[in-house]
């Protein structure tokens, strides 16, 4: 008989990967049609590009580490799909690839593969790709335009309002625009109410807890609230925050991530409000125009210590619901 080990927390879920993975690339192609709307065939082509250099990135890997390829691992093709949107519609096809490499062959198979990689990998292949592309990974053409799939030279580009938000500064779009997405930004990231009926469909199907993006949010647009960056207050500074840069398409996609969050829900919803605070102090403190992506990378890392933390107040919670302590579990001899 052969013994699988698993590492804790041993959980039970009705849903598979392959499920999950095919939920997230339903509501993929969605944003995708959304952007080919915005800017043409450029985005389904930039799409195309980077699940081409991922999924052939991951065989690759697989290959290496002496194991056969699993054509129902939809893992690669999820990260593929991500990575562009959250880019410019005219990034360079070279800072796609870059990326797309990055999150397969250095965030995902050096941990082991699919289930447990310990960083997100499309915020790890986005951040290493915003380090080597700067500025050309923040400059966002205007919506409505019908891009060329090759080259974007005579491109009208706008003023984002991230950008407009990081100089201290109030963005010139109005609110209704900005929820329909009229307005620059990363390319799958501007369709407020689409990101949301997406968020909503992940939430009914278990893709996505609750828990954990309704705390992150929340926790958003309370600090947005109370320490505002600019001159706007209340409701106007925290639908600023909401829906400027990649925050509410990586809150939904990245964040929400299954593999590299806690798993108890007690954890997941702190989690979510340590990260949103973290998301939020980057933003507010980093020289770059969006910093998402490197908060998200950080917060990975001490999900162990989430984890640790819901396992022992869950035991707490179970010896006291059983009521046995510690020292009545061991009984007296007579």
């Amino acid at each position: 008989m052969t013994l699988d080990v698993w590492s804790a927390p041993h959980i039970r879920h009705n849903e598979t990967t392959r499920t999950i993975m095919g939920d997230a690339v339903l509501v993929l192609l969605i944003l995708y049609a959304m952007a080919f709307y915005y800017y043409g065939p450029r985005a389904l082509a930039l799409g195309a590009w980077s699940v081409a250099i991922s999924v052939v990135t991951d065989i690759l890997c697989v290959l290496i580490s002496g194991k056969r390829p699993n054509i129902r691992d939809f893992s690669p093709l999820v990260t593929g799909m991500l990575i562009p949107l959250l880019m410019p519609a005219t990034i360079p096809y070279g800072a796609v690839a870059i990326a797309a490499v990055v999150a397969i062959a250095a965030a995902k198979h050096p941990f082991g593969g699919v289930g447990h990689n310990v960083f997100n990998p499309a915020a790890a292949g986005f951040s290493f790709s915003a380090i080597c592309y700067g500025e050309k990974m923040f400059t966002y053409p205007l919506p409505l335009q019908r891009l060329p799939i090759f080259g974007a030279e005579q491109v009208v580009n706008g003023i984002s309002p991230a950008f407009t938000l990081s100089l201290g500064g109030i963005p010139s779009y109005a609110l209704l625009d900005m929820a329909l997405g009229n307005f620059p930004g990363p390319m799958g990231a501007t369709n407020i109410l689409v990101i949301l009926a997406c968020l909503l469909y992940l939430s009914l199907r278990n893709t996505v807890r609750w828990e954990m993006p309704v705390s992150f949010f929340l926790t958003v647009s309370v600090f947005a609230l109370l320490f505002p960056r600019t001159s706007a207050e209340g409701f106007e500074s925290v639908a600023l925050e909401l829906m400027s840069g990649m925050l509410l398409l990586g809150g939904v996609f990245m964040l929400g991530d299954p593999v590299t969050t806690p798993k108890r829900d007690l954890s997941k919803v702190a989690f979510g409000v340590v990260s949103g605070i973290t998301v939020m102090l980057f933003r507010r403190h980093s020289s770059m125009e969006e910093s998402f992506s490197f908060a998200i990378l950080a917060m990975n890392a001490a999900v162990w210590g989430f984890d640790m933390w819901g396992e022992r107040l869950y035991s707490i919670i179970r010896r006291r619901k059983g009521g046995n302590s510690p020292d009545k579990a061991v009984p007296k001899k007579t």
